[in-house]
């Protein structure tokens, strides 16, 4: 519990702010490790800071730093706090230094390399000391992980005191693994409200200009999203480079297409390395990766997007453009199954499968620009998320 003390008598900060005797904005602390997770709450960020009627302090941390750079949002890090970690105590030390009325923060999970993470961390920490705090759910996968110590079996370790959910779906299947339905409230996700607009904004210039700077000549230009590291492999039966392997034999029958590959911001090393020599060594002129083009703005200048399970499909559903979902030898639930469920884009499960779609795509024009792109105009998601979002923050200050 923070203290102050300069009336002479202590008092629970933020009950003090409550009671009037501060006259300071509300300050509202926002973080994020994961990409998506700072995808989720940038809009919110912006509009908080646009209106001007709280306090902002952001906190850019591993992958959400570059993120933040790219939305021209200000930040600090942990290192700016004389931290050096994201552990209970690091964010106790954090929480005291800033003193926020409350805490909002995009989702993630646990990995071999990070059992602490700090969306998951400052939530404890944050009920700890008695502050709100906010998370906003990006996608329709992981519920329980992303808010449970899954390295120790603690599940709901750390449960913030309300969820954003993206919609009826979610709420109902996180209802379904246990999460407390007054804790979920429907806002849809922030991140998903400017596709359309980017849709309508991305000229036949920009589509050309992008094609010329990824240096394919080739007529159809397919876009792979990766997303499989190569250490979930046999979780899933199979990895980015088992699908680009699988697209690369498939395209060089005839020579009118081409691949371009943008691999997850959280890749690791080894598996960058790996498939970056594969597209030297065995591309021959049909494989590009791709480091400095947006994965949105190489769904526009694509025919079609290729993925397993990316964000990065949803994204292309949501600017018109047609998608199609690579799963082969999958071994567990289909994570992408809030599309390819309602058949709003098909879905390979074995090789042949996946290797079939992907002909279909290079050799039948009206599969590509007809039939895809009208199966993924079914896709809807609610709209005007960010300010039904801000809403909820302004109601928890």
């Amino acid at each position: 519990m923070f203290i102050y003390k300069d009336f002479g008598f202590k008092v629970n900060i933020y009950k003090a702010r409550n009671l009037g005797f501060l006259m300071a904005l509300k300050k509202i602390l926002a973080t994020s490790w994961h990409p998506r997770g700072a995808n989720a709450i940038i809009p919110i960020v912006k509009k908080l800071n646009l209106e001007g009627k709280t306090e902002l302090v952001v906190i850019g941390h591993g992958f959400s730093e570059k993120r933040f750079d790219d939305a021209g949002i200000p930040y600090r890090k942990i290192s700016d706090y004389g931290l050096s970690d994201v552990s209970l105590s690091s964010m106790e030390r954090l929480l005291l230094n800033e003193e926020p009325d409350l805490v909002l923060t995009g989702t993630s999970t646990q990995d071999e390399n990070n059992k602490d993470v700090i969306e998951q961390t400052i939530t404890l920490e944050s009920a700890n000391n008695q502050i709100p705090s906010l998370a906003v759910l990006d996608y329709w996968a992981n519920y329980w992980q992303r808010f449970s110590d899954v390295a120790n079996g603690n599940k709901f370790a750390f449960l913030p005191s309300k969820i954003a959910v993206i919609d009826e779906y979610a709420k109902r299947a996180m209802i379904g693994e246990g999460f407390p339905e007054e804790r979920l409230v429907i806002t849809g996700n922030p991140h998903f409200d400017s596709f359309e607009s980017k849709a309508k904004g991305f000229s036949e210039t920009d589509r050309k200009k992008i094609r010329e700077e990824i240096g394919l000549p080739q007529e159809i230009l397919l876009f792979y999203a990766g997303g499989i590291f190569q250490r979930d492999s046999s979780a899933y039966g199979f990895w980015d480079l088992d699908n680009i392997k699988m697209i690369k034999e498939t395209i060089s029958k005839s020579n009118k297409a081409g691949l371009a590959v943008k691999l997850h911001p959280r890749v690791p090393a080894e598996d960058f390395k790996e498939i970056n020599n594969y597209a030297i060594n065995h591309g021959k002129g049909k494989i590009k990766l791709v480091s400095d083009v947006s994965p949105n703005h190489l769904s526009l200048a694509s025919d079609v997007t290729l993925t397993a399970c990316s964000t990065v499909g949803i994204e292309a559903v949501l600017m018109g453009k047609p998608c199609v979902s690579l799963q082969p030898n999958l071994q567990c639930e289909d994570y992408f199954s809030i599309l390819t469920r309602n058949g709003l884009v098909p879905v390979g499960y074995d090789a042949y499968e996946c290797k079939s779609l992907i002909e279909n795509v290079v050799s039948d024009k009206n599969y590509r620009e007809i039939i895809l792109p009208k199966m993924a105009s079914g896709f809807k998601v609610y709209g005007k998320a960010t300010g039904r979002v801000v809403g909820l923050v302004y109601s928890m200050i």
